[in-house]
C-alpha cells in the first residue's frame, strides 16, 4: 500500500491550498478530486473579492497576502460595486472592489500550483471511504497517510468517515451563464426572485454568472424554474449550462480536527454567512491546513494547532456572520418585512452586514 504524509481529498480552492503548503513544507502530498476536469460543472458565483476588502473582513494580512493569490489568465471582468434589489425593487448600492473570474480556469491553476510545489495530483479519483489512516478509492488501491484533510464540500466523504458532523443549513444553489453586456457591478435580488435566499447577476466576459439561492424547499416550484421566473422577469436570456448544488450556512467549528483528519472550506463550514462567499476562507482555511499538516508530520507540530490558526484568522468575523445571519433570517422570508428592513439599515447598513458586521449606526454591537 502506497503511503503518503498527508492526502488532500479534494482539489477546490480549500484543497489545492493545503496540498501545495503541505509539499512546500516538505511533506509527501497527494492532492485527488472525483471530478474529470478540475473546477466544472461551475457550482460557484465565481466572484473575488479585492485583496484589500479581504484585508477588512480578517485580521490576517500576511497570511492573506501569502494565501489569495489570483492566477493570470483567469480573470474575466473587474467589479466596483455591489446593488442590493429590495423586493419593491429599491436600490441600495455601495462600493465593493473585485473581480470575477473562471472557476474552470481557476481551481485547474490552483491544482497545478500544488503540483508544482511537489504535490502529487490525481483525478478522476474518488474516495469512497477513510478509515483512520487509510483512504480506499472507486478505483485503484487504497493509501495510507499520516494527515488527511477533508477539502471536500459540505456532503464531504472524508467528515463520514471519521464522524465529524456540524449543524448546519444547507442552501440549495443553481448557477448559470447568461449572455449580454452587464456593468461591472454585482446586483443581489431579495424577494419572491428567491425565497429565503437571494438571487445573483455577476458580471463576466461576454455575459454573467446568474443563479439563485434558497433555504429549505420550494413546494411546487423547482430551482430551474425559480431560475428561469429570474431571468424573466429581468429581462435576460435563457440561461446555459445550469448546475445545482449546496451551501452550508452554520457557525465555524468550536473544532475542525477529528484524529488525523483536518477539514477546511465548506467541509469546516467556513463560509461568510450573510453573503455565501467561500473561495477566499477556503483558501486561508487551506493554507492553515497544509501548514501544519506539514509541521505535524516533519517536526510532530499538534494537530490542534490548526485549530488555534483557525480562530486567529477566519472564526471571529464567521462566528459573527453567522449570528447575524439568524438575526435576519425571519425577516428575510416576509418580503414586507424585508423590504422595510432594507430601507432602515440603508445601503450604509447593507454595506456593513456584506462585511460580517453589524451596522454600527444602528448602535448595537455583534
Amino acid at each position: 500500500m502506497d503511503a503518503y504524509d498527508v492526502v488532500v481529498v479534494g482539489a477546490g480552492p480549500a484543497g489545492s491550498l493545503a496540498a501545495r503548503f503541505a509539499a512546500q513544507g516538505g511533506a509527501r502530498t497527494l492532492l485527488v478530486d472525483q471530478r474529470s476536469e478540475l473546477g466544472f460543472p461551475v457550482q460557484c458565483g465565481e466572484f473575488l473579492p479585492a485583496p484589500h476588502e479581504l484585508k477588512d473582513l480578517f485580521a490576517c494580512p500576511e497570511v492573506i497576502d501569502e494565501a489569495f493569490r489570483i492566477p493570470p489568465g483567469t480573470v474575466e471582468r473587474t467589479v466596483a460595486r455591489m446593488s442590493c434589489v429590495a423586493p419593491t425593487g429599491r436600490r441600495y448600492t455601495f462600493p465593493l472592489d473585485g473581480v470575477s473570474v473562471s472557476r474552470r480556469a481557476f481551481d485547474a491553476a490552483l491544482a497545478r500550483a500544488a503540483e508544482s510545489a511537489g504535490a502529487e495530483l490525481r483525478y478522476p479519483a474518488g474516495v469512497t471511504r477513510v478509515r483512520d489512516d487509510v483512504v480506499e478509492f472507486a478505483r485503484g488501491g487504497p493509501v495510507r497517510a499520516q494527515v488527511v484533510v477533508g477539502a471536500d464540500g459540505p456532503l464531504s466523504t472524508v467528515a463520514r468517515g471519521t464522524g465529524f458532523a456540524l449543524p448546519r443549513t444547507l442552501f440549495r444553489m443553481i448557477t448559470a451563464t447568461a449572455d449580454g453586456n452587464f456593468p461591472p457591478q454585482i446586483d443581489l435580488f431579495f424577494g419572491p426572485v428567491a425565497p429565503g435566499g437571494y438571487a445573483w447577476t455577476i458580471p463576466k466576459a461576454g455575459g454573467a454568472n446568474v443563479g439563485l439561492g434558497v433555504s429549505g424547499a420550494t413546494p411546487g416550484t423547482s430551482l430551474r424554474q425559480l431560475l428561469d421566473r429570474f431571468l424573466q422577469h429581468e429581462g435576460l436570456g435563457p440561461a446555459r449550462a445550469p448546475t445545482r448544488w449546496w451551501v452550508p450556512i452554520g457557525a465555524p467549528p468550536a473544532s475542525a480536527v477529528r484524529g488525523r483528519a483536518l477539514f477546511a472550506g465548506d467541509a469546516a463550514n467556513l463560509v461568510m454567512a450573510t453573503n455565501g462567499g467561500g473561495i477566499p476562507t477556503a483558501m486561508i482555511s487551506g493554507r492553515d491546513a497544509g501548514v501544519v499538516a506539514a509541521e505535524h508530520v516533519r517536526a510532530g507540530r499538534p494537530l490542534a494547532e490548526y485549530d488555534r490558526l483557525l480562530r486567529a484568522h477566519l472564526t471571529g468575523p464567521l462566528d459573527r456572520a453567522h449570528r447575524i445571519q439568524r438575526l435576519t433570517d425571519r425577516v428575510v422570508r416576509h418580503d414586507l418585512l424585508l423590504a422595510l428592513g432594507m430601507r432602515y439599515i440603508g445601503a450604509r447598513g447593507l454595506d456593513e452586514v456584506m462585511r460580517l458586521r453589524w451596522p454600527a449606526h444602528l448602535g448595537r454591537n455583534s
